[in-house]
């Protein structure tokens, strides 16, 4: 094992083998399976551990509880006068969203755009996996991601209490030198790093958090209290008001334009809208010059190149090792020993 707070470091084949297996103990199958395990190891090797291994333990709650049907699968409803809606039955919500970037794909075949949103599935991780995955395609993906009442830990803009999640937006379309993605969150961060910062123990920064009576807070625990606190949006205290309208946007765009309602407690997991536009020949072209062009701008630290969307995780890529912070590997380990899991600590 490594030192006391180092991190466990797993070969990525070797952590996509556990979190399948690890799922598949909770009555996934084995494709399902295969699909969060990949978009979960992607995340780590990316360094977004918010979205890494560290959700298995939640899946396997959530399976528990009910909200997620392990064997629950998403279903192209037909849409009379509405959008193309993808049902997730309560399916795990990366299984979910890769059929809705199947059906984006083969409407942009047939139109210029595509547009489907998805309700009714479980936690759909990093958004940005699939707006990636339509530029891939040629396309210019976006994506708006909401999330249940029970996740409405995000303040409104001069609020004490959470009326919306973090509901990221994400967007990504191809350059020459690759392709530039951005996915964020409209609260100043995502609660999976306020979760990440709880479980390690570490304070939250300034201008993050508050608690459940509106005064500023570095304590992670505070978001997960009764009464909760809250995240602030994006902007802070000053220009929140910026990430409320852009959490607002998200919400319409994502909930309520699937035919939910925001305030329902019995929604469960992700409402996501994903929309891919065809764009024209001279887009590629035209979208590399202006990348130069930004990247083109003098630099504050002649050492730190200005940087696009997306280029830092992907250059964190090359590592083959995932990185797992010790907290999170002990709670994978309790969480497998409870449901008769064996993994060996010493693979690590």
């Amino acid at each position: 094992m490594n030192e006391m707070n180092a991190d466990i470091l797993l070969n990525a084949d070797e952590a996509t083998r556990l979190a399948a297996r690890f799922l598949a103990h909770w009555g996934v199958s084995e494709r399902d399976a295969e699909i969060v395990a990949d978009h979960l190891v992607e995340n780590d090797r990316r360094g977004v551990p918010s979205h890494g291994l560290l959700r298995l333990p939640q899946y396997a709650e959530e399976i528990e509880r009910g909200e997620i049907d392990p064997q629950g699968q998403p279903a192209v409803a037909a849409a009379d006068d509405g959008p193309t809606v993808i049902d997730g039955r309560r399916c795990l919500g990366p299984v979910a969203c890769v059929l809705a970037v199947e059906e984006v794909i083969a409407q942009c075949q047939m139109y210029p755009m595509g547009v489907v949103t998805i309700r009714q599935a479980g936690h759909c991780g990093r958004i940005g996996a699939y707006t990636e995955a339509l530029a891939a395609r040629g396309l210019i993906g976006l994506a708006f991601c909401s999330g249940p009442r029970s996740g409405h830990r995000v303040a409104p803009f001069g609020g004490t209490e959470g009326r919306l999640a973090t509901n990221p937006i994400a967007y990504a379309f191809q350059t020459s030198a690759g392709l530039i993605s951005s996915d964020f969150s409209t609260s100043v961060v995502p609660e999976g790093k306020v979760r990440l910062w709880h479980h390690v123990g570490q304070a939250a920064p300034p201008g993050v958090l508050r608690d459940a009576l509106g005064r500023e807070s570095h304590d992670p625990a505070v978001l997960y209290d009764t009464p909760a606190g809250t995240i602030q949006p994006l902007g802070g205290e000053f220009f929140g008001y910026k990430g409320t309208a852009l959490g607002l946007l998200v919400e319409v765009l994502a909930t309520v334009y699937s035919g939910e309602d925001s305030a329902d407690i019995t929604r469960v997991g992700n409402n996501v809208t994903m929309i891919a536009l065809t764009p024209p020949k001279t887009f590629v072209a035209n979208a590399s010059r202006l990348a130069a062009y930004v990247r083109s701008a003098r630099p504050i630290d002649p050492a730190h190149p200005v940087l696009l969307p997306g280029e830092l995780e992907s250059s964190q890529r090359g590592d083959s090792r995932v990185h797992i912070a010790q907290d999170t590997w002990r709670r994978i380990l309790a969480t497998a020993k409870r449901k008769g899991l064996d993994i060996p600590e010493a693979m690590a």
